[in-house]
């Protein structure tokens, strides 16, 4: 199940970052990132320049990413899993 937010550009307001604004929010190397994009963790806004952006919650979404890949030694795809699953979890409780 996929819970994530999907993201029009109209809804994009002028606080969103830009891929490199979050990597050095959040110390994150871009392609990192990028790898994230790929796995489906970030869902980011894309502009009519093709320039990832990214809404402000999405810090607090990779910044337990980062700490689940370092503490639990964990890749990008399996993140991916872990952060499907705790939707899921989530979404089973509001119910």
């Amino acid at each position: 199940m996929n819970n994530k937010k999907i993201y029009a550009i109209e809804s994009a307001d002028a606080h969103c970052l830009s891929l490199s604004q979050l990597s050095i929010c959040t110390q994150m190397h871009e392609t990192i990132i990028i790898e994230l994009v790929e796995c489906e963790v970030l869902t980011p806004v894309e502009d009519k320049n093709t320039e990832l952006l990214f809404h402000p919650e999405d810090l607090s979404r990779l910044s337990r990413a980062e700490r689940l890949m370092r503490e639990f030694e964990l890749t990008p795809v399996g993140l991916a899993l872990v952060f499907d699953l705790l939707d899921e979890l989530r979404a089973l409780r509001q119910n």
